[in-house]
């Protein structure tokens, strides 16, 4: 009984903890030692999580939940052109809402190279329609975990953008 065990404790480790042919203290020693550096990476995560949770929640608003924040630059009933960004841990919706200009095309192009060239998003969707006089546009982007993305930065970006195609 206790050789399947051990042989089932070997079989859990890494290669990196197993050095061939140990003595059973040896190596039940490093299934030891492999336990702590389980138990210390989870602690480094636990804390990282713990910092981007912290890091979202300063850039939120407080009717909305923990999991998304959402920035709008300008009351959405207007008339006027607007820039809207719900964030979410791994995702950015982004509602570009201009006014349609008869003969004129929106540079979407524009603002696909500041998501991906300067922002360093990965657009994954696109969507649009015209609604009266307006066109909206909706762009899903995906976000790296190890990038955080400045949210109100990003709109004040590309509201820039947008507002050289308005004028």
């Amino acid at each position: 009984m206790s050789d399947q065990l051990y042989s089932s404790l070997l079989s859990l480790l890494p290669r990196d903890y197993v050095e061939g042919e140990s003595s059973v203290c040896d190596n039940i020693e490093e299934a030891t030692n492999y336990i702590k550096d389980l138990e210390k990476n989870v602690k480094e995560l636990q804390h990282k999580r713990e910092k981007l949770e912290k890091f979202l929640s300063n850039q939120m608003p407080n009717d909305v939940g923990p999991s998304s924040t959402v920035i709008s630059s300008i009351n959405p009933s207007s008339n006027e052109n607007y820039v809207k960004i719900k964030a979410s841990s791994n995702e950015l919706e982004i509602e570009i809402n201009v006014t349609a200009k008869e003969g004129e095309v929106f540079p979407l192009s524009n603002v696909f190279k500041v998501l991906q060239l300067e922002q360093g998003l990965n657009v994954v969707d696109c969507a649009y329609s015209k609604v009266n006089q307006r066109m909206v546009y909706v762009i899903h982007c995906q976000v790296d975990d190890r990038k955080l993305v400045d949210s109100s930065s990003l709109q004040k970006r590309l509201i820039n953008e947008i507002s050289s195609y308005a004028s």
